[in-house]
């Protein structure tokens, strides 16, 4: 499908979505035309089909689907991109600028999302106005749950690729992204970009409704939903994750333990551990998973793919700080030349299908340990959560193998991110939030002074979006 600007995609109704599963396949059909929400939302079901179409553009590899996750890693030392293949290399070698496919990809489809969030919700709550179905009353609590904390997610991976980092305990005047309220951007309406601190106060604002209707939900006797939606304990995951960007250690805690007693805190063990990826099964680490299928015909548009036939690999620093004794090393597998990560190498059926983990459990915990570590009051509750990840390297058997002061802690829970999540797209978003380098061409890069620029065709609409200023200027010469 031609890429079109944000100005025209924000006309998509949702009329005319009509899904089977969340993301089943690549071909999507978008109506241009501007419907107003009272004329295309007139069943709890046109709504349900507004919110399994904004899943099915979160799913699709222009977004969380393959290029997000690509980008969290091929943009740090985590992956090494082929120059051969072309595929995600100017990603890798910072030569990307504000024409990339990649980068016009997932602002697009992100604010595919966040429209079609709008629109949902919108017609969700005038449907209330005059429902007084009790079943239909609470899936409308689900979807309007669902739709505010997609928006949520979306914006968060938005402004953390297309904005400066946030900075706690200043005014975050730099640039964010464009902030839908509680409209869809017209056609050809003048917009701007709001503050970062703008962004995240929106966020935390999603969040919040997220869970109020998720409450509605349960109290009406709604059933927990599975981990290919946004259900109660994604919404606690996704709260952890923004609030420990956020340097809020303490609700990131609170809300990371949450999300684990809503999942469970059961454990995989270490043989379902490395055998879980050749699956699209939910496990007991999925807190909230992209859902994927053999019928998606994803062919060359996924992770599987990219560390597979374009011979994208695992680096030599990655490998570095797996031991022999660490079953995660088993998960990066040697064919031929290359060093490709075992968690997308697809299922017996289909070798271009895996899930795409968005929230795992181990997350959580790891946020948990570093959140404790960064208080610096109770370092024992800090290496407690950090053994249930650190202990997947079988020399390490009792909290007395981790590190004992703060500053070690912390260094070692920065690797053991890298360890746990390697090919799953974290690296890049962690080094900007914690302000730690890496080495891109044998210079120091701090990529938290970096930020990709926004697309051409967004700013030369003419709508106002201004352009990141130098955004290229950290890039180590």
């Amino acid at each position: 499908m031609e890429l079109k600007n944000m100005k025209k995609i924000i006309a998509i109704s949702a009329l005319s979505i009509f899904l089977v599963g969340l993301v089943s396949c690549e071909k999507e059909t978008d109506l241009y035309q501007s419907i107003k929400t009272e004329d295309a939302y007139k069943t709890v079901l046109d709504v349900d089909n507004g919110i399994n179409g904004a899943y099915y553009a979160l799913g699709s590899y222009r977004l969380l689907g393959m290029n997000v996750p690509a980008l969290g890693d091929m943009a740090t030392d985590v992956s090494k991109a082929d120059a051969s293949s072309g595929h995600f290399v100017t990603i890798n070698k910072y030569t990307a600028n504000q024409y990339s496919g990649e980068l016009n990809e997932i602002w697009l489809y992100g604010y595919k999302v966040i429209d079609r969030c709008v629109r949902a919700t919108n017609g969700a709550e005038l449907l209330l106005e005059t429902t007084t179905n009790e079943d239909d009353m609470a899936t409308l609590y689900k979807s309007l749950s669902q739709a505010y904390s997609l928006r949520a997610l979306t914006n968060f991976y938005l402004v953390n690729i297309f904005g400066l980092p946030y900075q706690p305990g200043v005014q975050n005047t730099q640039k964010g992204i464009i902030l839908l309220e509680n409209a869809p951007i017209e056609p050809f309406a003048t917009v701007s970009r709001s503050s970062v601190e703008a962004t995240y106060a929106q966020i935390l604002s999603q969040i919040q409704k997220a869970k109020d209707y998720y409450t509605l939900y349960d109290n009406a006797g709604g059933k927990s939903l599975s981990a290919f939606y946004m259900g109660e304990g994604a919404i606690y995951a996704l709260e952890a994750r923004v609030k420990l960007y956020m340097h809020d250690w303490n609700g990131a805690l609170i809300a990371a333990q949450t999300a684990i007693d809503i999942k469970g805190p059961k454990a995989v063990s270490n043989d379902i551990y490395q055998t879980m990826w050749r699956s699209i099964a939910i496990t007991d680490e999925d807190i909230f998973t992209i859902a994927k299928s053999d019928n998606d015909n994803l062919s060359a548009n996924s992770l599987n793919t990219l560390y597979g036939s374009y011979k994208g690999q695992i680096s030599a620093f990655t490998k570095s700080l797996l031991d022999a004794t660490d079953i995660r090393k088993a998960l990066i597998a040697t064919f031929t030349s290359a060093n490709q990560p075992a968690k997308f190498q697809g299922t017996s059926t289909s070798q271009a299908t895996s899930n795409i983990p968005i929230f795992r459990v181990s997350e959580m915990y790891l946020i948990i340990a570093e959140g404790t570590a960064q208080l610096n009051v109770d370092l024992d509750a800090a290496k407690d959560a950090l053994l249930f990840t650190a202990q997947r390297n079988t020399a390490i058997t009792t909290t007395a193998d981790l590190p004992a002061t703060q500053a070690d802690l912390l260094t070692f829970i920065a690797k053991e991110n890298v360890r746990e999540f390697f090919a799953e797209g974290h690296r890049w978003f962690d080094l900007r939030r914690t302000g730690n380098t890496f080495l891109f061409g044998g210079k120091v890069f701090d990529v938290a002074k970096f930020v990709f620029p926004i697309p051409d065709a967004e700013v030369a609409s003419g709508a106002g979006v201004e352009q990141n200023d130098n955004w290229f200027v950290a890039i180590p010469k």
